[in-house]
């Protein structure tokens, strides 16, 4: 593994502690402790969601006529930390000051989604259509196996261990803060860009196209198209299933944090695995043939997750969707990267990442009307 794949794989593992930490824990300490309706939490997701979707297309749109990418990772990093930052001291410190702390996670959650139009893009310069799949495998892997991390280590301090401020599940957040920004400094310090592809991409058009024009350029790849369309339909559901993951379990379930925490890790653990393994494979046999096969079983399990009501039937279930969850990201993303357009990269990408989230209102309600039943 090379300089550069490392420090962007070590990234995708920082930004996992984050993630973990706040919709893991936050969503708890938000809806359980606090008191809060659960459409709180999810509210903060879809409006973060809606920014990134409005202004997704204008950030890839000066990214493609740049070429540059670190500038406004380090900028967006930056800014989430320092929101997630704040959340966490306020959920540990003060008390009636839940909606100052969910505007926070809310903007904090922003800023993480943007990250990713600079940071997604990187796969095209790290690698090429023979290696594509396996190498966003192995981001995708440390993304997975960072997750595990991120709820191993945040465990305790939900069990027990007090920084400051008041004990339980807010806990958990400053030090998952800490970490993500500890581990993202090797890529914001010591990645260098590819400036030969920075000048070629900035050189390719005398002009900006405006965002019509750039949709249809984008979209009128037919193969990109339909992988896009299809990755609209299934993504969203695994993704707003994973956001409410742990609500679902001790709503449904009555599943104790320290069983969540454990399963959850052992779902994470095989999604690695199956990311690394499936995403060789599909440099192997196809992508787009790999990909088709996980996504029929991927129906099959959805349809059967929303019948069960027994936690020993379901969590098999579980962990067979967990060894099929992080394939679904590795090769997607990389099929994005194969049929994008050279000088588009950005901007294809950023339709990908926005197709994670244009459902995420509807598949929100129906999570919550579920959770509401079962209470």
């Amino acid at each position: 593994m090379n300089k550069r794949l490392f420090l962007w794989a070590l990234y995708d593992f920082a930004n996992s502690f984050v993630l973990m930490g706040f919709l893991f824990y936050f969503s708890q300490w938000l809806v359980f402790d606090q008191g809060k309706p659960a459409w709180w939490y999810n509210a903060a997701l879809v409006l973060s969601s809606a920014l990134f979707i409005i202004s997704a297309p204008i950030i890839s749109k000066k990214i493609d006529a740049t070429g540059l990418k670190m500038g406004g990772l380090r900028l967006w990093t930056l800014f989430s930390f320092l929101a997630y930052l704040g959340t966490a001291i306020l959920a540990m410190t003060t008390d009636g000051q839940e909606i100052a702390a969910t505007t926070l996670f809310t903007l904090a959650s922003y800023a993480y989604l943007v990250c990713f139009l600079y940071f997604t893009p990187m796969l095209n310069d790290l690698s090429d259509e023979h290696d594509r799949s396996s190498k966003s495998g192995i981001g995708q892997g440390a993304n997975s196996i960072g997750q595990v991390a991120g709820v191993l280590v945040t465990l305790p301090f939900v069990n027990g261990i007090t920084l400051f401020g008041d004990p339980g599940r807010a806990q958990a957040l400053l030090p998952a803060t800490l970490i993500f920004g500890l581990l993202a400094l090797p890529m914001l310090l010591l990645y260098k860009e590819n400036k030969i592809a920075s000048k070629d991409s900035a050189g390719h058009t005398g002009q900006s196209p405006d965002m019509v024009s750039l949709f249809k350029e984008v979209f009128k790849n037919k193969s990109l198209a339909l992988l896009l369309l299809g990755y609209f339909l299934v993504s969203d559901v695994m993704l707003t299933f994973a956001n409410n993951f742990p609500l679902y379990l001790e709503a449904v379930f009555g599943t104790e944090d320290t069983l969540k925490s454990i399963l959850t890790a052992g779902i994470l653990t095989l999604a690695a695995v199956g990311a690394v393994i499936f995403g060789k494979i599909a440099d192997k046999k196809g992508g787009l043939r790999v990909l088709k096969n996980i996504l029929v079983v991927w129906c099959f399990i959805l349809l059967t997750m929303s019948f069960v009501e027994n936690f020993r039937i379901a969590l098999p279930i579980f962990l067979f969707a967990g060894l099929l969850f992080g394939p679904v990201w590795a090769i997607s993303r990389a099929l994005v990267g194969h049929y994008s357009p050279p000088h588009l990269v950005a901007s294809s990408y950023s339709y990908y990442v926005v197709a994670e989230l244009m459902l995420l209102v509807i598949v929100s309600w129906f999570v919550l009307n579920k959770i509401k039943a079962a209470q």
